[in-house]
């Protein structure tokens, strides 16, 4: 990461903390509500969504309603996060309630804590790497923690059917889905418009499911202190931070840093409840506590899974771009509310020298790279001026109608194409309408990683599409490995190499990629 990735981190690890924090919170409340005033936990947790969106929904709105609004018509987002309000949030919440119910609280507890060790283990799968020695540390003292806050020294305390093991292990594995499948959208949109729409589809889920409409519920002033408190603190902050957490500080520290939600509601129970402190509960505190030093102790080292989100949003971001890349996002907003919502449009004479200028940059870029070949420049001006004339060439912009990215989407057959291909194209060739070409696809690099370059690969699928085309094919530098993870994300396949050949017969090899429309 680049200059201030130390802070980030920092930030992200301070917002995990106090996420954690806050759900030890909600635990008081809900143990409050349950046990004082007998309101059934279905109940507590359809309701506690269903209020929870309602404010973040409100806050969203007026404070980033732009993103918001774009992050709506971001279908590819809109799936993202409905699965992870599915299979993160509403998941998490039911198999953690069935686990208490078929064993115990402290059983069901050090079950789920098994979502760390998924968490660890996916997040170095896709980072290729193994584990850090402080994360295998900071694990071990967060395990160790645990249980010994949970058993209370007593191995035997833990009460295990096979149905509390089976709801344990999937309570696990919801935490894991629930620190892992928001990463994504969460680096794109922030964490205060993908939390809002994950509690929306939560609620609405969870209302099907329970129906709480049909319970008799009558709440007393003080349920309904707590009830408020549940929501406001233990629900929108605690979801807000600890997902600004995963966004800045990477999920594996963020999930250790969570554990801090145990001594949260250890020692607000012993305030507000007064719950008796045990010397365990002091002993799990103290590992713990070290877990979050151990955890925290290198703010300058990048996220656990700064290389783990794949290839970058352009065809010119490879390391030495991603370096220079700025990385602060603002707090609880992702990188695409830096911009706003994109459009695209084909490009007129009047953006001729714009684009030519940013084909300039991102060629010097890509030299710097060493993924540029030395010649001729390419596209040529009459070339360009060709394609525009043809309304071939189309420009990006951001909220502000500054241009950040150009492509070109043709219908001719590419000559170099039909020479042949060292490998196999997914679609036969049978016809000239058979497949468009996607060229000179570009992104600004001040603004690339922010989800620009997946906006750009849609627009050109819409208009293959709308000519009647049956593929998309374009080709890359072999070696632009960024380019190359952003085409795969978006259902290119890899087909083999060409041989592209110029005015002036000199050939450079290229991998070819297609993606079926």
């Amino acid at each position: 990461m680049g200059q201030g990735s130390g802070s980030h981190v920092l930030r992200g690890a301070v917002c995990a903390l106090l996420g954690g924090a806050f759900w030890g919170f909600s635990g008081t409340c809900a143990q409050l509500l349950l046990d004082v005033y007998g309101i059934p936990a279905p109940w507590v947790t359809c309701v506690r969504l269903a209020i929870a969106a309602a404010v973040f929904m409100a806050v969203a709105l007026i404070a980033d309603a732009r993103t918001l609004r774009a992050c709506v018509r971001d279908v590819r987002s809109l799936v993202q996060i409905a699965l992870f309000a599915v299979f993160g949030v509403v998941f998490t919440q039911l198999s953690y309630l069935m686990a208490i119910a078929s064993t115990n609280a402290g059983t069901a507890t050090v079950i789920q804590q098994i979502g760390l060790v998924i968490v660890m283990a996916a997040s170095c799968v896709r980072a290729r790497r193994g584990p850090r020695p402080r994360e295998v540390a900071g694990l071990l003292f967060a395990l160790a923690g645990v249980f010994a806050i949970a058993t209370q020294g007593d191995p035997l305390s833990l009460s295990i059917s096979p149905a509390g093991l089976a709801w344990g292990l999937m309570c696990g594995v919801g935490l894991a889905l629930y620190t892992l499948l928001p990463e994504r959208v969460l680096e794109k949109w922030g964490s205060l418009s993908v939390t809002g729409l994950a509690m929306l589809f939560g609620g609405v889920s969870s209302a099907a499911l329970v129906r709480p409409w049909g319970y008799e519920i009558h709440l007393e002033p003080g349920a309904l202190v707590a009830l408020a408190a549940l929501v406001l603190v233990g629900t929108f902050l605690a979801y807000l931070l600890y997902l600004q957490g995963i966004k800045d500080a990477g999920p594996v520290r963020a999930s250790l840093l969570c554990c801090i939600e145990l001594v949260s509601a250890m020692l607000i129970g012993a305030v507000w409840l007064h719950s008796a402190v045990t010397g365990w509960d002091v002993l799990g505190c103290a590992l713990i506590l070290a877990m979050i030093f151990l955890v925290t102790g290198s703010p300058t080292a990048p996220a656990d899974d700064a290389g783990a989100n794949g290839g970058a949003d352009g065809a010119a971001v490879g390391p030495a771009a991603a370096d220079a890349l700025p990385q602060e996002d603002p707090l609880f907003r992702g990188r695409a509310s830096v911009l706003g919502y994109y459009a695209a449009r084909p490009a007129t004479h009047a953006d001729f020298r714009a684009v030519q200028g940013l084909l300039e940059r991102v060629r010097a870029l890509l030299a710097a790279q060493g993924l540029d070949d030395a010649g001729k420049r390419y596209p040529s001006s009459r070339r360009l001026m060709r394609t525009v004339k043809k309304e071939q060439l189309h420009v990006v912009e951001d909220a502000r109608g500054r241009l950040i990215a150009v492509f070109a989407v043709t219908s001719t057959p590419d000559k170099n194409y039909a020479r042949g291909i060292e490998g196999a194209w997914r679609a036969p060739a049978d016809g000239a309408g058979s497949y468009a070409v996607l060229r000179w696809a570009c992104v600004e690099p001040d603004v690339q990683r922010r989800g620009v370059g997946m906006f750009m690969l849609d627009q050109a699928d819409r208009i293959a599409r709308a000519e009647g085309r049956a593929s998309i094919r374009t080709d890359i530098h072999p070696e632009n490995d960024a380019m190359d993870g952003l085409l795969r994300k978006h259902g290119y396949a890899r087909c083999g190499m060409v041989e592209v050949r110029d005015a002036l017969g000199r050939v450079k090899r290229r991998a070819a990629y297609e993606r079926l429309l």
